[in-house]
């Protein structure tokens, strides 16, 4: 049974065709795309290179955000569309999640500090205007992120509310969230609790990891088309220039 994994809330987008043996073709790519032909398109090629048509499909995993506007839609609306067609399950997992995940697999992330190793991940990214999408995850069993906090958007005052001891702070929004903390007095706390800044390579969510963490749920699930009907994208505050690309795409603006 092979499987597809697609997250594009992220800038750099990514696909992953897996099964249980683990990811077997991927592809990385600017998730940034109006049309979704040309994204069709990709997933056509991924399976023809890995030497499979798309009625191979046995369920697709998605990453529904927060993230890119455009890219969330995108996205969502592709596993959508192949879901429905080919009557497979979808499961739906948070970009949050996804990175917290990456970030627990790659070496160092463990590291030990006074009081004990740093088990504690707050994935950021900036909602503009002074607001903040985060979640809360600790290390849990067999090293799979566990949820203490969901996603939420808030100003600072309040998703600072998560920061409770040694935590790695990550995602694209975590330079300016630790600046406003800053800013904000939290320097003192920073120091006091040990907020590591995450590096770079953690901030972008990833379809390999989102392929590992949907492997289990996709093979106890069912096809649902009620559910994969009310499926949507979590998106991040859309810039304006996107706002009017949606609404030139959407006929609404003639």
């Amino acid at each position: 049974m092979i499987y597809l994994a697609i997250e594009t809330s992220d800038p750099r987008g990514s696909l992953a065709l897996f099964d249980r043996e683990g990811v077997r073709q991927e592809d990385t790519f600017s998730s940034d795309m109006a049309h979704a032909r040309e994204f069709a398109d990709r997933i056509d090629n991924l399976l023809r290179q890995g030497g499979f048509a798309v009625g191979d499909l046995g369920g697709i995993s998605v990453s529904v955000g927060p993230g890119s506007y455009t890219g969330c839609r995108v996205g969502v609306t592709a596993a959508k569309t192949l879901a429905i067609a080919l009557r497979i399950p979808v499961v739906a997992l948070s970009s949050l999640e996804v990175m917290a995940a990456f970030a627990m697999e790659s070496p160092g992330s463990g590291r030990e500090v006074e009081g004990g190793a740093v088990d504690s991940f707050i994935p950021v990214l900036d909602g503009r205007r002074g607001f903040f999408y985060g979640a809360h995850f600790r290390r849990g069993e067999g090293g799979r992120p566990q949820r203490t906090a969901e996603d939420q958007v808030a100003p600072l005052s309040e998703l600072a509310g998560l920061l409770e001891g040694p935590a790695w702070i990550l995602g694209r929004g975590a330079d300016s969230f630790l600046s406003a903390l800053e800013d904000d007095g939290g320097s003192v706390c920073a120091s006091e609790y040990g907020y590591n800044r995450g590096p770079v390579e953690w901030d972008q969510p990833r379809a390999a990891t989102l392929a590992g963490l949907s492997l289990g749920p996709l093979g106890e699930a069912n096809f649902d088309q009620e559910a994969i009907h009310s499926l949507k994208p979590a998106y991040l505050r859309p810039s304006e220039p996107e706002i009017v690309l949606a609404r030139k795409l959407a006929g609404e603006d003639q």
